[in-house]
């Protein structure tokens, strides 16, 4: 007899699809670049993994001086969403412009038939691909401990293969990524809302009890499409400690960021 219950990730993955969007989190913005006519933070908060290995992201833009447009309208900040493919191309996905007061004096939206382009190695564009690449849940990792996938198999004599991967380190890359020894070379994320109803019906166990930040209810199912590892799917979601649960053979993989 099994002490934890097996997770279908398929089942997982249709639940996430169906649920309604959570309340967004207050803008927070980092700092991506700093030049003589511009500045450009980024807030990671608008991250999301689309469907085809694409990131979306918003990056705000303040000009030292505000420029005119053809209407004569002036405006000191842009606001861009932008998508990121891992084949190192981007399109803006919304543009918005804004005066020094704050109000929006532009705002456009792109068609999903406009041209992705290439950017250059060194270039802003390049800098703005790794910030977006360098936020959580990318980056190294290290297991600090387990939790099982079913409330009822707390206390539970612990299992020595789970035990055994504390400190393991976990990758999550663009390009890559792996847990210890095991490694998928074609890894795909998708952002996907959560409810902790319907997560408590499909799991048998609530999102706060494993104290995921539900105030974002972002979930994150990572595929493997190179079929490198077994399962080949798994779930990712934030903790309100800053750390993340990565779900790993029937159980949660607590994971600690690790220092660059």
């Amino acid at each position: 007899m099994k002490m934890f219950r097996v997770i279908h990730l398929g089942a997982i993955a249709l639940l996430l699809f169906c649920s309604l969007p959570a309340q967004g989190q207050p803008d927070k913005w980092q700092r991506v670049f700093t030049g003589e006519e511009f500045i450009v933070d980024v807030n990671p908060a608008t991250l999301t993994y689309e469907p085809g290995r694409v990131v979306r992201l918003q990056f705000r833009t303040v000009l030292a001086k505000s420029e005119t447009l053809h209407d004569g309208a002036k405006y000191k900040t842009r606001l861009e969403t932008i998508e990121f493919r891992n084949d190192k191309r981007y399109r803006y996905y919304e543009t918005r412009l804004l005066d020094s007061a704050g109000k929006i004096v532009a705002d456009s939206s792109s068609s999903s038939s406009l041209e992705w382009k290439t950017f250059r190695t060194g270039g802003v564009t390049s800098r703005l691909f790794d910030a977006a690449t360098s936020l959580a849940p990318f980056g190294r990792w290290s297991v600090t401990g387990y939790r099982y996938a079913d409330e009822r198999a707390h206390g539970l004599e612990e299992r020595g293969e789970f035990v055994a991967l504390n400190g393991t380190e976990v990758s999550f890359e663009f390009y890559g990524a792996a847990v210890g020894a095991e490694h998928c070379s074609s890894p795909s994320y998708e952002s996907h809302q959560l409810t902790d109803n319907d997560f408590y019906i499909q799991l048998g166990i609530s999102l706060e009890s494993l104290g995921v930040l539900n105030s974002s209810g972002n979930g994150i199912v990572l595929k493997c499409g190179s079929h490198d590892w077994s399962p080949p799917q798994s779930l990712i979601l934030p903790l309100t400690s800053g750390r993340v649960l990565m779900l790993w053979k029937g159980v949660f993989l607590e994971l600690k960021r690790r220092r660059r």
